[in-house]
């Protein structure tokens, strides 16, 4: 059985099974997913494109699925079908570009991999490229053209993460810790992805075609093909496209340690300015901010947003004036004492990074329970936050939330209609300084909804 990613808000909100969400991002903004940019605005597009228009015979390969700086193409000619993968060997058609149109998503926008294929259609194409830099610059230079291609990179990215499927494929078996890092992993930067259960026909065939033992599980299958074994976050992100590759003599303006919304904002107003910004983070964009399940209290979105909604708009409006993020990479260690004034940030995998200037905006780490053997259980029922992946695991699940600051409300409200039945499934185990203080969770579902339990611990204050 294959499963959908879900995403949440504007940019990550996945498919439900409720029949509110039956229709798809494609049936209900397909003019703003696949716009037509009229014959000023195309000529206005064209005077940032990268060269001259080019030709393609019909059937001719555009650009492939796991190609690294994919431009995207505008047509002024002809069409381009663009496809994606179902599985690993079948293909589905998403769209074919027309004359006005632009192919391409964020991807092309952050120079990654492209995650879908194009090819000329029955009547050739002829289109003019705009890579990664000028597709920057039409963003900036023309506000009116620049948002009608935004708005369609971000919709077009959000409809794959919807539809299932393009991306990568992950096999493996459900529930298990190293299956549910990666979930999170790709979920939190935004990046489509299907699964497929190895006790299941098609996940089961993959796994004796590559003859894969248990152990060896998860598999990942990349778009450009390869297949890699239960890879780390960081082998996912080289293989994805996600890692970029760093110059070691690239100097930059401004180094940011930590994609959080601190980092993320840095990284918008130093790019905004004109300087050459690097963002390391090691693990997602949005920080700890990017796993809440919902935000209430943001400057500027008064009804509040997901963290991942908010940690994606944050990485486009970055990527648009050309910051440059590197994820998942660790800094280690920060390098002041040099001659020059030049700033090196060592990196966990043996790399250096060059900057006249170094922000660190790290965040805090999660605090842990002095529980023996704890990290046995993190990843496989002990979680540090609560996204769809926890909650479906969860599902029907007594469940217990150490903690009673602003994370645990919102995990309980987000968390109680999934629990058990028996209307007593969420309890709150948190401390206060007074030792005395009572956390009160209002019942958002009603007298009949779960009930959810408050127990006081003392604070100790010699742990921080």
């Amino acid at each position: 059985m294959r499963e959908r990613v879900d995403r949440h808000g504007d940019y990550h909100r996945g498919p439900s099974a409720t029949t509110a969400h039956a229709m798809s991002l494609a049936d209900t903004r397909s003019a703003q997913m696949f716009p037509v940019l009229n014959k000023e605005q195309i000529e206005t597009a064209k005077r940032f494109a990268r060269g001259p228009p080019r030709q393609f015979a019909p059937g001719e390969v555009v650009f492939s699925v796991g190609e690294r700086n994919v431009p995207a193409w505008l047509v002024l000619e002809g069409g381009i079908e663009a496809v994606r993968r179902e599985g690993l060997d079948r293909e589905v058609a998403i769209t074919t570009h027309r004359v006005g149109q632009f192919s391409g998503e964020i991807n092309q926008l952050a120079g990654r991999t492209a995650i879908a294929a194009g090819r000329a259609g029955p009547e050739g194409c002829t289109a003019v490229p705009f890579d990664a830099a000028h597709l920057r610059a039409l963003m900036v230079g023309s506000a009116e053209v620049g948002e009608v291609v935004m708005r369609a990179f971000i919709l077009r990215r959000v409809g794959l993460i919807e539809q299932g499927g393009s991306g990568t494929i992950l096999v493996g078996t459900a529930g298990s810790p190293d299956l549910v890092r990666l979930q999170g992993f790709l979920s939190r930067n935004g990046y489509p992805y299907a699964v497929l259960d190895a006790s299941n026909e098609e996940g089961r065939a993959i796994v004796e075609r590559f003859g894969v033992n248990a152990e060896d599980l998860p598999l990942m299958v990349c778009p450009n093909g390869t297949v890699l074994r239960r890879p780390s976050d960081a082998q996912a992100g080289i293989c994805l496209g996600i890692t970029p590759d760093l110059d070691p003599k690239t100097l930059y303006d401004v180094a940011v340690v930590g994609a959080g919304p601190a980092g993320l904002a840095t990284a918008v107003y130093a790019a905004s300015e004109g300087l050459s910004v690097l963002v390391l983070d090691q693990r997602a964009i949005g920080g700890q901010a990017g796993a809440s399940a919902r935000i209430e209290n943001y400057l500027g979105f008064p009804t509040g947003i997901s963290g991942q909604a908010l940690a994606g708009r944050a990485f486009t409006q970055a990527v648009k004036f050309g910051a440059q993020l590197a994820l998942p990479l660790e800094a280690a260690r920060l390098d002041c004492d040099n001659p020059d004034k030049i700033l090196r940030v060592e990196l966990t995998n043996g790399h250096v990074s060059q900057s006249r200037t170094v922000v660190i905006a790290s965040g805090a780490r999660y605090r842990r329970l002095e529980v023996p053997n704890l990290e046995t259980f993190e990843g496989n029922g002990v979680s540090y936050w609560a996204s769809p992946i926890e909650a479906k695991l969860c599902e029907g699940e007594e469940i217990a939330l150490v903690g009673g600051g602003n994370s645990a409300g919102q995990a309980v409200v987000f968390l109680a209609p999934r629990a058990g039945t028996r209307g007593d499934d969420v309890a709150i185990s948190h401390r206060s300084h007074q030792g005395a203080a009572e956390c009160r969770i209002a019942c958002a579902h009603g007298s009949r909804g779960p009930r959810r339990r408050s127990h006081n611990r003392p604070h100790r204050r010699d742990n921080p």
